[in-house]
Protein backbone atom coordinates (compact mmCIF):
# COMPACT_ATOMS: atom_id res chain seq x y z
CA UNK A 1 0.00 0.00 0.00
CA UNK A 2 1.35 3.41 -0.93
CA UNK A 3 2.49 5.74 1.79
CA UNK A 4 -0.28 8.20 0.84
CA UNK A 5 -2.86 5.52 1.60
CA UNK A 6 -1.45 4.55 5.00
CA UNK A 7 -3.83 6.91 6.82
CA UNK A 8 -7.57 7.38 6.45
CA UNK A 9 -9.18 10.75 7.26
CA UNK A 10 -5.95 11.82 9.05
CA UNK A 11 -6.98 9.64 11.98
CA UNK A 12 -6.86 5.94 11.16
CA UNK A 13 -3.45 4.40 10.48
CA UNK A 14 -3.75 1.25 8.37
CA UNK A 15 -1.92 -1.72 9.91
CA UNK A 16 -2.72 -4.51 7.46
CA UNK A 17 -5.54 -5.93 5.32
CA UNK A 18 -7.98 -8.30 6.99
CA UNK A 19 -9.98 -9.39 3.95
CA UNK A 20 -11.11 -8.41 0.51
CA UNK A 21 -14.35 -8.98 -1.40
CA UNK A 22 -15.83 -7.98 -4.73
CA UNK A 23 -17.12 -4.62 -3.50
CA UNK A 24 -15.18 -3.83 -0.32
CA UNK A 25 -12.07 -4.56 1.68
CA UNK A 26 -11.62 -4.78 5.42
CA UNK A 27 -8.56 -3.26 7.09
CA UNK A 28 -7.03 -3.42 10.53
CA UNK A 29 -6.21 0.12 11.62
CA UNK A 30 -5.19 2.06 14.69
CA UNK A 31 -7.49 4.86 15.81
CA UNK A 32 -5.09 7.66 16.76
CA UNK A 33 -7.79 9.56 18.65
CA UNK A 34 -8.65 6.74 21.05
CA UNK A 35 -5.45 4.67 20.71
CA UNK A 36 -7.24 1.44 19.86
CA UNK A 37 -7.33 -1.08 17.06
CA UNK A 38 -10.41 -1.02 14.82
CA UNK A 39 -11.67 -2.87 11.79
CA UNK A 40 -12.53 -0.60 8.86
CA UNK A 41 -14.66 -1.72 5.95
CA UNK A 42 -13.84 0.38 2.89
CA UNK A 43 -16.13 0.30 -0.14
CA UNK A 44 -14.12 0.11 -3.37
CA UNK A 45 -14.09 3.47 -5.16
CA UNK A 46 -15.86 2.10 -8.25
CA UNK A 47 -18.56 0.53 -6.04
CA UNK A 48 -19.50 3.90 -4.51
CA UNK A 49 -21.05 4.88 -7.84
CA UNK A 50 -22.92 1.58 -8.22
CA UNK A 51 -26.32 2.24 -6.69
CA UNK A 52 -27.19 -1.30 -5.55
CA UNK A 53 -23.78 -1.89 -3.98
CA UNK A 54 -23.86 1.44 -2.17
CA UNK A 55 -27.40 0.75 -0.97
CA UNK A 56 -26.30 -2.58 0.56
CA UNK A 57 -23.35 -0.86 2.22
CA UNK A 58 -25.59 1.84 3.71
CA UNK A 59 -28.02 -0.87 4.88
CA UNK A 60 -25.16 -2.64 6.66
CA UNK A 61 -24.16 0.62 8.38
CA UNK A 62 -27.73 1.38 9.51
CA UNK A 63 -28.41 -2.18 10.70
CA UNK A 64 -25.18 -2.66 12.64
CA UNK A 65 -25.49 0.77 14.28
CA UNK A 66 -28.83 -0.26 15.80
CA UNK A 67 -27.64 -3.62 17.17
CA UNK A 68 -26.41 -4.11 20.74
CA UNK A 69 -25.15 -7.62 21.36
CA UNK A 70 -21.81 -9.13 22.33
CA UNK A 71 -22.07 -11.44 19.32
CA UNK A 72 -22.19 -8.47 16.90
CA UNK A 73 -19.32 -6.00 16.36
CA UNK A 74 -19.73 -2.53 17.86
CA UNK A 75 -20.00 0.26 15.26
CA UNK A 76 -17.91 3.33 16.06
CA UNK A 77 -18.70 5.55 13.06
CA UNK A 78 -19.21 5.74 9.29
CA UNK A 79 -18.08 8.45 6.89
CA UNK A 80 -16.93 9.25 3.34
CA UNK A 81 -13.46 10.53 2.55
CA UNK A 82 -10.93 10.75 -0.26
CA UNK A 83 -8.65 7.72 -0.16
CA UNK A 84 -6.70 5.54 -2.54
CA UNK A 85 -7.35 7.87 -5.45
CA UNK A 86 -11.11 8.20 -5.11
CA UNK A 87 -14.11 8.97 -2.92
CA UNK A 88 -14.65 6.07 -0.52
CA UNK A 89 -17.26 5.12 2.08
CA UNK A 90 -15.97 3.72 5.38
CA UNK A 91 -17.51 1.77 8.25
CA UNK A 92 -15.41 1.76 11.44
CA UNK A 93 -16.13 -1.14 13.79
CA UNK A 94 -14.84 -2.94 16.85
CA UNK A 95 -11.85 -5.12 16.00
CA UNK A 96 -12.74 -8.59 17.22
CA UNK A 97 -9.67 -10.50 18.37
CA UNK A 98 -9.67 -14.22 17.80
CA UNK A 99 -9.77 -16.68 14.92
CA UNK A 100 -12.51 -17.55 12.51
CA UNK A 101 -14.16 -20.94 12.35
CA UNK A 102 -12.67 -21.17 8.85
CA UNK A 103 -9.18 -20.76 10.33
CA UNK A 104 -9.91 -23.46 12.92
CA UNK A 105 -11.04 -25.82 10.15
CA UNK A 106 -8.10 -24.94 7.90
CA UNK A 107 -5.60 -25.58 10.70
CA UNK A 108 -7.29 -28.96 11.28
CA UNK A 109 -7.38 -28.07 14.95
CA UNK A 110 -9.66 -30.44 16.81
CA UNK A 111 -12.45 -28.72 18.70
CA UNK A 112 -13.87 -30.86 21.51
CA UNK A 113 -17.55 -31.75 21.32
CA UNK A 114 -18.39 -29.70 24.42
CA UNK A 115 -16.56 -26.63 23.03
CA UNK A 116 -18.30 -27.01 19.67
CA UNK A 117 -21.70 -27.36 21.33
CA UNK A 118 -21.04 -24.30 23.49
CA UNK A 119 -20.14 -22.34 20.34
CA UNK A 120 -23.27 -23.64 18.58
CA UNK A 121 -25.49 -22.64 21.49
CA UNK A 122 -23.95 -19.17 21.67
CA UNK A 123 -24.51 -18.67 17.95
CA UNK A 124 -28.15 -19.66 18.39
CA UNK A 125 -28.32 -16.87 20.97
CA UNK A 126 -26.93 -14.37 18.45
CA UNK A 127 -29.49 -15.42 15.83
CA UNK A 128 -32.29 -15.30 18.38
CA UNK A 129 -31.33 -11.69 19.11
CA UNK A 130 -31.17 -10.75 15.41
CA UNK A 131 -34.38 -12.52 14.42
CA UNK A 132 -36.40 -11.02 17.29
CA UNK A 133 -35.60 -7.41 16.38
CA UNK A 134 -38.45 -5.30 14.98
CA UNK A 135 -38.22 -5.81 12.07
CA UNK A 136 -36.24 -9.08 12.18
CA UNK A 137 -32.67 -8.91 10.88
CA UNK A 138 -31.35 -11.62 8.55
CA UNK A 139 -27.61 -12.04 8.10
CA UNK A 140 -27.91 -14.12 4.87
CA UNK A 141 -24.22 -15.09 4.70
CA UNK A 142 -23.40 -17.23 7.73
CA UNK A 143 -20.34 -19.37 6.97
CA UNK A 144 -17.10 -20.38 8.75
CA UNK A 145 -15.17 -17.24 7.72
CA UNK A 146 -17.91 -14.99 9.16
CA UNK A 147 -17.89 -16.49 12.67
CA UNK A 148 -15.01 -15.21 14.82
CA UNK A 149 -14.24 -17.02 18.09
CA UNK A 150 -12.91 -14.72 20.80
CA UNK A 151 -10.10 -15.94 23.10
CA UNK A 152 -12.74 -16.65 25.78
CA UNK A 153 -14.58 -19.02 23.40
CA UNK A 154 -17.57 -16.78 22.60
CA UNK A 155 -18.50 -16.22 18.93
CA UNK A 156 -19.03 -12.99 17.01
CA UNK A 157 -20.94 -12.88 13.73
CA UNK A 158 -19.21 -10.52 11.29
CA UNK A 159 -19.63 -9.19 7.73
CA UNK A 160 -23.22 -7.97 7.54
CA UNK A 161 -22.81 -6.93 3.90
CA UNK A 162 -25.70 -9.19 2.86
CA UNK A 163 -27.96 -8.14 5.75
CA UNK A 164 -31.68 -7.73 5.10
CA UNK A 165 -34.65 -6.69 7.20
CA UNK A 166 -37.47 -9.18 6.68
CA UNK A 167 -40.15 -6.52 6.33
CA UNK A 168 -39.51 -4.53 3.15
CA UNK A 169 -40.81 -1.19 2.04
CA UNK A 170 -43.53 -1.36 -0.66
CA UNK A 171 -41.10 -0.23 -3.35
CA UNK A 172 -38.44 -2.85 -2.51
CA UNK A 173 -38.15 -6.06 -4.51
CA UNK A 174 -37.19 -9.36 -2.91
CA UNK A 175 -34.98 -10.54 -5.74
CA UNK A 176 -31.57 -9.65 -4.31
CA UNK A 177 -29.48 -12.82 -4.06
CA UNK A 178 -26.81 -12.98 -1.37
CA UNK A 179 -25.03 -15.85 0.28
CA UNK A 180 -22.32 -18.46 -0.28
CA UNK A 181 -22.68 -21.75 -2.14
CA UNK A 182 -22.82 -24.74 0.18
CA UNK A 183 -24.16 -22.73 3.12
CA UNK A 184 -27.06 -21.01 1.35
CA UNK A 185 -30.44 -22.82 1.11
CA UNK A 186 -32.34 -23.05 -2.15
CA UNK A 187 -35.02 -20.48 -1.26
CA UNK A 188 -32.33 -17.87 -0.61
CA UNK A 189 -30.98 -18.46 -4.11
CA UNK A 190 -34.46 -17.51 -5.28
CA UNK A 191 -34.36 -14.28 -3.22
CA UNK A 192 -36.77 -15.56 -0.52
CA UNK A 193 -34.64 -15.59 2.65
CA UNK A 194 -36.21 -16.02 6.10
CA UNK A 195 -34.95 -16.73 9.65
CA UNK A 196 -35.01 -20.42 8.70
CA UNK A 197 -32.45 -19.60 5.99
CA UNK A 198 -29.96 -18.31 8.58
CA UNK A 199 -30.57 -21.48 10.65
CA UNK A 200 -29.79 -23.60 7.57
CA UNK A 201 -26.51 -21.72 7.06
CA UNK A 202 -25.61 -22.09 10.75
CA UNK A 203 -26.20 -25.85 10.59
CA UNK A 204 -24.07 -26.13 7.42
CA UNK A 205 -21.31 -24.14 9.14
CA UNK A 206 -21.25 -26.47 12.14
CA UNK A 207 -21.48 -29.55 9.95
CA UNK A 208 -18.24 -28.31 8.36
CA UNK A 209 -16.66 -27.57 11.76
CA UNK A 210 -17.57 -30.92 13.32
CA UNK A 211 -16.52 -33.05 10.35
CA UNK A 212 -13.78 -30.99 8.70
CA UNK A 213 -15.56 -31.51 5.37
CA UNK A 214 -17.29 -28.81 3.30
CA UNK A 215 -21.12 -29.06 3.03
CA UNK A 216 -21.20 -29.92 -0.72
CA UNK A 217 -19.45 -33.21 0.14
CA UNK A 218 -22.62 -34.26 1.99
CA UNK A 219 -25.02 -33.47 -0.84
CA UNK A 220 -27.29 -36.43 -1.59
CA UNK A 221 -29.09 -37.38 -4.77
CA UNK A 222 -32.22 -35.54 -3.65
CA UNK A 223 -30.31 -32.26 -3.29
CA UNK A 224 -30.27 -32.50 0.48
CA UNK A 225 -27.28 -32.29 2.83
CA UNK A 226 -27.11 -35.67 4.56
CA UNK A 227 -25.70 -35.49 8.09
CA UNK A 228 -23.49 -38.55 8.75
CA UNK A 229 -24.49 -41.02 11.46
CA UNK A 230 -20.98 -40.79 12.92
CA UNK A 231 -21.30 -37.05 13.64
CA UNK A 232 -19.50 -36.02 16.87
CA UNK A 233 -22.07 -35.05 19.50
CA UNK A 234 -24.32 -38.04 19.10
CA UNK A 235 -27.69 -38.86 17.59
CA UNK A 236 -29.55 -35.96 19.22
CA UNK A 237 -27.31 -33.34 17.61
CA UNK A 238 -27.43 -35.21 14.29
CA UNK A 239 -31.23 -35.06 14.28
CA UNK A 240 -31.24 -31.36 15.12
CA UNK A 241 -28.79 -30.48 12.35
CA UNK A 242 -30.71 -32.67 9.90
CA UNK A 243 -33.93 -30.79 10.59
CA UNK A 244 -32.16 -27.43 10.30
CA UNK A 245 -30.86 -28.56 6.88
CA UNK A 246 -34.25 -29.65 5.53
CA UNK A 247 -34.65 -28.41 1.90
CA UNK A 248 -38.08 -26.86 2.58
CA UNK A 249 -38.09 -23.93 5.07
CA UNK A 250 -41.38 -25.14 6.62
CA UNK A 251 -39.69 -28.43 7.57
CA UNK A 252 -36.99 -26.68 9.57
CA UNK A 253 -37.18 -25.22 13.06
CA UNK A 254 -39.04 -21.90 12.87
CA UNK A 255 -36.78 -20.09 15.37
CA UNK A 256 -33.39 -20.33 17.05
CA UNK A 257 -35.17 -20.79 20.37
CA UNK A 258 -36.89 -23.86 19.00
CA UNK A 259 -33.53 -25.31 18.00
CA UNK A 260 -32.17 -24.77 21.46
CA UNK A 261 -35.27 -26.29 23.06
CA UNK A 262 -34.79 -29.36 20.88
CA UNK A 263 -31.19 -29.67 22.02
CA UNK A 264 -32.17 -29.37 25.68
CA UNK A 265 -34.95 -31.94 25.37
CA UNK A 266 -32.93 -34.35 23.24
CA UNK A 267 -32.23 -37.89 24.30
CA UNK A 268 -28.47 -37.44 23.96
CA UNK A 269 -27.29 -36.69 27.50
CA UNK A 270 -23.97 -35.23 26.33
CA UNK A 271 -25.76 -32.67 24.17
CA UNK A 272 -28.43 -31.60 26.65
CA UNK A 273 -26.02 -31.34 29.58
CA UNK A 274 -23.53 -29.26 27.58
CA UNK A 275 -26.21 -26.87 26.32
CA UNK A 276 -27.72 -26.56 29.80
CA UNK A 277 -24.32 -25.62 31.20
CA UNK A 278 -23.84 -23.11 28.40
CA UNK A 279 -27.19 -21.50 29.22
CA UNK A 280 -26.43 -21.22 32.93
CA UNK A 281 -25.13 -17.99 34.44
CA UNK A 282 -22.20 -19.08 36.63
CA UNK A 283 -20.86 -17.14 39.56
CA UNK A 284 -23.51 -14.46 39.47
CA UNK A 285 -22.79 -11.71 42.01
CA UNK A 286 -25.11 -11.48 45.00
CA UNK A 287 -28.02 -9.11 44.26
CA UNK A 288 -28.05 -5.71 45.91
CA UNK A 289 -30.76 -5.05 48.46
CA UNK A 290 -30.93 -1.29 48.61
CA UNK A 291 -34.71 -0.76 48.59
CA UNK A 292 -36.83 1.49 46.35
CA UNK A 293 -35.63 4.77 44.84
CA UNK A 294 -35.05 7.48 45.78
CA UNK A 295 -33.28 6.00 48.78
CA UNK A 296 -31.49 7.54 51.74
CA UNK A 297 -27.74 7.00 52.17
CA UNK A 298 -28.06 4.87 55.30
CA UNK A 299 -27.39 1.28 56.27
CA UNK A 300 -26.29 -0.91 53.33
CA UNK A 301 -26.45 2.07 50.95
CA UNK A 302 -23.99 4.02 53.13
CA UNK A 303 -21.68 1.00 53.37
CA UNK A 304 -21.75 0.63 49.59
CA UNK A 305 -20.88 4.31 49.12
CA UNK A 306 -17.82 3.98 51.35
CA UNK A 307 -16.83 0.72 49.70
CA UNK A 308 -16.97 2.16 46.17
CA UNK A 309 -15.48 5.60 46.81
CA UNK A 310 -11.80 5.62 45.83
CA UNK A 311 -9.38 7.46 48.06
CA UNK A 312 -6.72 9.78 46.68
CA UNK A 313 -4.08 7.13 47.37
CA UNK A 314 -6.07 4.40 45.55
CA UNK A 315 -6.28 6.58 42.44
CA UNK A 316 -2.58 7.35 42.63
CA UNK A 317 -1.83 3.61 42.99
CA UNK A 318 -4.63 1.81 41.09
CA UNK A 319 -2.68 -1.48 41.05
CA UNK A 320 -2.69 -1.72 44.85
CA UNK A 321 -5.48 -3.77 46.39
CA UNK A 322 -8.21 -1.60 47.97
CA UNK A 323 -7.71 -1.15 51.67
CA UNK A 324 -3.91 -1.58 51.49
CA UNK A 325 -2.37 0.44 54.32
CA UNK A 326 0.36 3.01 53.76
CA UNK A 327 3.91 2.14 54.73
CA UNK A 328 6.60 4.65 55.62
CA UNK A 329 7.96 4.52 52.06
CA UNK A 330 4.49 5.30 50.67
CA UNK A 331 4.20 8.31 52.94
CA UNK A 332 7.69 9.48 51.94
CA UNK A 333 6.99 9.10 48.20
CA UNK A 334 3.63 10.86 48.50
CA UNK A 335 5.24 13.75 50.36
CA UNK A 336 8.15 13.93 47.91
CA UNK A 337 5.81 13.88 44.90
CA UNK A 338 3.68 16.58 46.45
CA UNK A 339 6.79 18.68 47.04
CA UNK A 340 8.23 18.44 43.50
CA UNK A 341 4.84 19.10 41.88
CA UNK A 342 4.06 21.98 44.24
CA UNK A 343 1.10 19.99 45.54
CA UNK A 344 -0.49 19.72 42.09
CA UNK A 345 -0.45 15.92 41.72
CA UNK A 346 -2.19 15.00 44.99
CA UNK A 347 -4.64 17.88 44.48
CA UNK A 348 -5.64 16.51 41.08
CA UNK A 349 -6.23 13.02 42.41
CA UNK A 350 -8.08 14.35 45.44
CA UNK A 351 -10.39 16.23 43.05
CA UNK A 352 -10.90 13.05 41.02
CA UNK A 353 -11.75 11.06 44.12
CA UNK A 354 -14.29 13.67 45.23
CA UNK A 355 -15.94 13.76 41.78
CA UNK A 356 -16.14 9.97 41.73
CA UNK A 357 -17.74 9.89 45.16
CA UNK A 358 -20.40 12.42 44.10
CA UNK A 359 -21.23 10.33 41.01
CA UNK A 360 -21.49 7.12 43.05
CA UNK A 361 -23.70 8.85 45.63
CA UNK A 362 -26.08 9.93 42.87
CA UNK A 363 -26.40 6.36 41.59
CA UNK A 364 -26.92 4.93 45.07
CA UNK A 365 -29.83 7.35 45.59
CA UNK A 366 -31.45 6.84 42.15
CA UNK A 367 -29.90 3.74 40.55
CA UNK A 368 -31.57 0.40 39.88
CA UNK A 369 -29.52 -2.78 40.23
CA UNK A 370 -28.76 -5.13 37.32
CA UNK A 371 -26.25 -7.80 36.36
CA UNK A 372 -23.94 -7.03 33.44
CA UNK A 373 -21.27 -8.98 31.59
CA UNK A 374 -17.75 -7.74 30.85
CA UNK A 375 -17.08 -7.20 27.12
CA UNK A 376 -13.48 -5.98 27.27
CA UNK A 377 -11.02 -4.01 29.39
CA UNK A 378 -8.37 -1.46 28.42
CA UNK A 379 -5.91 0.70 30.35
CA UNK A 380 -6.25 4.47 30.01
CA UNK A 381 -4.28 7.40 31.43
CA UNK A 382 -6.00 9.52 34.05
CA UNK A 383 -3.10 11.87 34.91
CA UNK A 384 0.70 11.91 35.19
CA UNK A 385 0.95 8.64 33.21
CA UNK A 386 -1.01 6.78 35.88
CA UNK A 387 -3.38 4.26 34.32
CA UNK A 388 -6.73 2.92 35.42
CA UNK A 389 -8.84 0.22 33.76
CA UNK A 390 -11.78 1.12 31.53
CA UNK A 391 -14.26 -1.78 31.67
CA UNK A 392 -16.84 -2.09 28.90
CA UNK A 393 -19.90 -4.18 29.65
CA UNK A 394 -23.41 -5.02 28.46
CA UNK A 395 -26.69 -5.59 30.30
CA UNK A 396 -30.25 -6.40 29.28
CA UNK A 397 -33.22 -4.36 30.45
CA UNK A 398 -36.79 -4.98 29.26
CA UNK A 399 -35.53 -7.12 26.39
CA UNK A 400 -33.06 -4.49 25.13
CA UNK A 401 -29.32 -5.05 25.30
CA UNK A 402 -27.39 -1.97 26.39
CA UNK A 403 -23.68 -1.23 26.55
CA UNK A 404 -21.71 1.12 28.77
CA UNK A 405 -18.30 1.50 30.38
CA UNK A 406 -16.86 2.61 33.71
CA UNK A 407 -13.43 3.12 35.27
CA UNK A 408 -12.36 0.51 37.81
CA UNK A 409 -9.19 0.19 39.87
CA UNK A 410 -6.83 -2.09 37.97
CA UNK A 411 -6.35 -4.29 41.05
CA UNK A 412 -10.09 -5.06 40.92
CA UNK A 413 -10.38 -5.39 37.12
CA UNK A 414 -7.50 -7.90 37.10
CA UNK A 415 -9.84 -10.39 38.79
CA UNK A 416 -12.24 -10.33 35.84
CA UNK A 417 -12.23 -11.78 32.34
CA UNK A 418 -14.39 -11.23 29.30
CA UNK A 419 -17.80 -12.62 30.09
CA UNK A 420 -17.46 -12.20 33.87
CA UNK A 421 -20.83 -11.21 35.42
CA UNK A 422 -20.66 -7.98 37.43
CA UNK A 423 -23.16 -5.91 39.37
CA UNK A 424 -24.12 -2.41 38.21
CA UNK A 425 -26.54 0.40 39.05
CA UNK A 426 -28.32 2.19 36.19
CA UNK A 427 -30.68 5.18 35.89
CA UNK A 428 -33.36 4.78 33.17
CA UNK A 429 -34.20 8.51 33.07
CA UNK A 430 -30.60 9.29 32.10
CA UNK A 431 -30.54 7.12 29.00
CA UNK A 432 -29.59 4.11 31.15
CA UNK A 433 -26.32 5.65 32.34
CA UNK A 434 -24.66 3.19 34.73
CA UNK A 435 -21.73 2.48 37.04
CA UNK A 436 -20.02 -0.72 38.19
CA UNK A 437 -20.56 -1.59 41.84
CA UNK A 438 -18.83 -5.00 41.92
CA UNK A 439 -15.48 -5.01 43.70
CA UNK A 440 -14.66 -8.72 43.60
Amino acid sequence: MAEADARIADRYEVVRPLGRGSFAQTLLARDAKHDRLVAIKALHARAVDEWKTYEMFEREVATLSALRHRGVPIVHESFRAAWNGGDTSFLVMEYVEGESVAQIISARRHLGTSDALHLFDEMLGVLDYLHTRAPPVLHRDIKPSNVIVRPDGSPVLVDFGAVRNVFRAPDESGSTVAGTYGYMPYEQLMGQASPASDLYALAATFLHLLTGRAPPEFMGDAGRLEVPASLPGGESLRRVLSQMLAPAPNDRFPTARDVRAALLSGHGAAVSETVALSAAKPNLPAPLNLGPVPRAITGEAAELLEHLSHSTWELMSPNEKPGTSWGWMDVFLAGFTSLITAGVLPAIFYSMARARRRRIKDFIVLGLPATARVIDMTLEDIAFNIKITRVRYEFEIDGWLRRDSDQVLTAIANRWDRGTPIQILYIPARDYDSIIVSTS
